[in-house]
């Protein structure tokens, strides 16, 4: 459902009253289907009730945050082993495609594409496990993650690259579990620090608004030309660990 994308993607604010009547008509949607989409969401704890039984966004304070990115390690290290355990040496290989598209949109300063990518590229692994358990537990927390990314990315005029997710690719090529395990449980723990660093964003405005019937501010300018990535530095990028 749209309002499922819009939630995920920070079209809807943390905090925000959600009018089920205005967002109906706005989507094109009946509120019988809107209310089906507003379930699933309060399943990834995407929406909440409020005490008067009216939907909102939550905010997310820092031990929200980072009880998500406990969980999120334990279950990427566990998606990184049983991918070395069980992928092909294609599928693997069909990772590297997401690195290419983040390196593109970060010297084009290109923050959302950038973000979709490196989305792209985690969720691309965690199917490469071949475990619907895991998948289904990786859900919820996925769906935050996504959350995060787009609420810090719409702030953001000037991207930040980093290295991990050519690391971690490196060592699924090298199908090196020790490896993998260290430099997932390192990126996760840099995701983390960002998140913190921007929680006020992710706290939403000190007023709530009404969705739609408000506007969510603006995406900045990202006019501003970010410092290129290193080239070809992965090629030696496990020697760390």
């Amino acid at each position: 459902a749209p309002v499922v994308g819009r939630t995920r993607t920070t079209r809807v604010p943390p905090a925000a009253r959600i009018s089920e009547r205005a967002l109906a008509e706005a989507l094109g949607v009946s509120r019988t289907h809107l209310r089906e989409a507003l379930m699933q969401l309060d399943s990834e704890t995407l929406v909440e009730r409020t005490a008067s039984g009216n939907w909102q966004v939550p905010r997310l304070d820092e031990r929200s945050v980072r009880d998500i990115f406990s969980v999120r390690k334990q279950l990427e290290v566990l998606a990184a082993r049983l991918s070395i355990e069980r992928a092909s040496d294609p599928e693997i290989a069909a990772l590297e495609s997401y690195l290419d598209d983040s390196e593109k949109a970060f010297e084009a300063s290109d923050t959302v594409s950038m973000t979709w990518a490196n989305g792209g590229f985690h969720t691309a692994m965690y199917h490469s496990a071949h475990s619907q358990w895991l998948l289904t537990a990786m859900e919820p927390v996925r769906s935050q993650t996504i959350r995060i990314r787009f609420l810090i990315a719409g702030q953001v005029v000037q991207p930040e690259y980093s290295e991990g997710h050519r690391q971690i690719f490196d060592a699924l090529v090298a199908r090196n579990v020790r490896i993998a395990e260290a430099i997932i449980s390192d990126h996760v723990d840099q995701d983390l620090q960002v998140a913190i660093r921007h929680l006020d964003v992710l706290a939403g405005p000190a007023r709530a608004l009404r969705y739609p019937d408000e506007p969510f501010g603006s995406s900045p300018d990202r006019t501003d030309s970010p410092s290129r990535p290193p080239r070809h530095r992965h090629q030696n990028s496990l020697a760390k660990y």
